[in-house]
């Protein structure tokens, strides 16, 4: 999570001249923790093929505690920079859109059994829901690339993060799997998540404004009981897991005032505004670019002519 340190390297903090590290080095110990990230991913998708998703699943644990690590060490180190900021997007989309989707296929093609499908039919399912939560993520991500919305304390769509943690919670929970029918009500909740993904709903982030109490306490117990339950039950971690993030999904807007909530709205139509600004411009300079071409190939046999 580095993109609020790396964005850029500007003068604050910069005296004398001095240059950062963050410019004078590319790659710095940041970007170690960043690789960790990608590199969970690609271990994700390896435990997959070899038929273990749950460890596909651990393995995203271990890139996300990563991940949470290399924006503390881009500002204590004041590396920050902007390759850094488009490394962790790279690997965010590997470790937290490639590989939970791969670990939802695995864990669906060996479940025809307990669908009561062939294994072909399995197997179908599971492609079907990795190939929506890929593109979903490929689309969310062009689309904040080039429509960028500047609010500073929420998320406008599920962020990818609570999305991989919910998928990969809710097929590996020891409760869900119990129910009858728990596979099957996980297509519609995956095909829930992906339209969550891409809405313009607001999810509150930790950055950009001072947290009520109980918001504070709820993530501290969230980082706590998480990694205590492997130790104490194990079987019951995902569950753990699917409680906390589905009580973020489903309240995180408690804790944003209604003025909160339209500044989010106001600033979403701003940014579909400037991008249709800029798109019009952009295709009215490539058609007068377009007759400028046509023009001087018109005058240039004329010429030669003469």
């Amino acid at each position: 999570m580095q993109d609020a340190a790396d964005r850029g390297v500007t003068g604050a903090g910069v005296s004398g001249g001095e240059i950062p590290l963050g410019a004078r080095r590319m790659f710095g110990l940041k970007d170690v923790f960043t690789s960790i990230n990608a590199l969970s991913g690609v271990l994700g998708v390896y435990f997959v093929i070899k038929g273990h998703p749950l460890w596909g699943s651990y393995s995203f644990l271990a890139g996300y505690a990563a991940d949470c690590v290399d924006g503390l060490v881009a500002r204590a180190t004041r590396g920050g920079n902007r390759f850094g900021a488009e490394f962790d997007t790279a690997a965010d989309f590997v470790a937290q859109a490639v590989a939970p989707a791969f670990v939802v296929y695995g864990l669906y093609a060996q479940s025809g059994q307990r669908l009561g499908v062939s294994a072909e039919v399995a197997d179908a399912i599971g492609l079907l829901l990795a190939a929506v939560l890929v593109l979903v993520a490929t689309v969310r991500q062009a689309r904040n690339t080039v429509r960028p919305v500047s609010v500073d304390f929420a998320w406008v769509g599920l962020p990818r993060n609570v999305a991989s943690f919910l998928l990969l919670s809710y097929v590996n929970s020891a409760i869900f799997s119990r129910l009858p029918g728990g596979l099957w009500l996980g297509i519609p909740f995956v095909f829930a998540i992906a339209w969550a993904e891409l809405s313009n709903l607001p999810f509150m982030s930790h950055h950009g404004r001072k947290q009520i109490w109980h918001a504070k306490w709820l993530l501290i117990a969230f980082l706590t009981t998480t990694p205590l339950s492997l130790l104490v039950c194990p079987r019951y971690t995902w569950d753990i897991v699917f409680f906390w993030t589905g009580g973020y999904t489903l309240g995180s807007w408690s804790v944003m005032s209604a003025r909160e909530r339209q500044f989010v709205r106001e600033a979403v139509a701003a940014a579909d505004a400037k991008l249709v600004a800029e798109e019009t411009a952009r295709f009215h300079a490539h058609e007068a670019a377009r007759v400028r071409a046509r023009a001087a190939a018109a005058v240039a046999p004329s010429e030669t002519a003469s």
